[in-house]
């Protein structure tokens, strides 16, 4: 398999690098293959944030979050 990045965890920064590269990439009309690995059996297993977070970060990051129905209480 190849990839042209490779983005290894899967916690908060590494899932927020790969949303970021593809949208860089997709503001450019490029398309970049990216692959995320994780240790764990699900993407996420092993934050131990108590899954405390500002909320802002992630509106920077994916704007519409809160209408795709994302499963956090603000």
């Amino acid at each position: 398999m190849e990839f042209d990045v490779l983005i290894v965890g899967g916690g908060p920064a590494g899932l927020a690098a790969a949303i970021k590269l593809k949208q860089l990439a997709a503001a450019k009309g490029q398309d970049v293959s990216v692959c995320l690995i994780e240790k764990a059996a699900e993407i996420g297993a092993h934050i131990l944030s108590g899954a405390v977070m500002d909320p802002r970060a992630l509106t920077e990051l994916i704007p519409d979050w809160k209408e795709k129905g994302a499963p956090l209480n603000t």
